[in-house]
């Protein structure tokens, strides 16, 4: 067992997120090229339908370049959220207390998806109410979305006996 690794990686790309902002601004840039084509000023509509246009843009790279990458393996728990937290962080084997999958519900418990955290815990997650909640002792436990909870429930119960054996 020492040798596995559980890999998960998450983002919003072709999630009904991706597609409802799609859905939003797809009638804001409409709207613009019809002002655009309609104005007696085109230079003046022009600069304005290209700040849109970059707003926009900028908006959407920066949705899909949003990702939750975890894994796990025989010396820990590594997380990262990029763009946020483009480095590893690691939590040691031996540094963790309790580790288990949960379900929770993101709009109440810490007000919605991404990097949230509320009074005990820190959320870091893309889509969804499953994670791995990871107790160090800490102030604050490490709350991971998941998408692959019965993937990483069997995973983490051989990990857990690899550490009391």
């Amino acid at each position: 067992m020492s040798n596995q690794v559980f890999n998960e990686k998450q983002s919003y790309k072709g999630s009904w997120i991706m597609y409802l902002i799609l859905l939003t601004e797809i009638p804001t840039l409409i709207l613009m090229l019809v002002l655009f084509f309609t104005s007696e000023d085109k230079q003046e509509m022009g600069i304005a339908l290209a700040v849109v246009l970059s707003v926009l843009a900028l908006s959407i790279s920066l949705i899909l370049s949003i990702s939750l990458e975890t894994r796990i393996d025989q010396f820990g728990i590594q997380y990262k959220y990029y763009p946020f937290i483009r480095n590893w962080r690691k939590i040691p084997k031996n540094e963790i207390l309790d580790v288990r999958v949960i379900t929770f519900n993101p709009i109440f418990d810490y007000g919605g998806y991404g990097m949230k955290r509320n009074r005990n815990t820190k959320l870091y997650n893309i889509l969804g109410d499953e994670g791995l909640l990871i107790n160090t002792g800490e102030k604050r436990k490490i709350l991971l979305g998941t998408s692959e909870r019965k993937k990483l429930e069997v995973f983490l119960a051989t990990w857990k006996e690899e550490g009391d054996a």
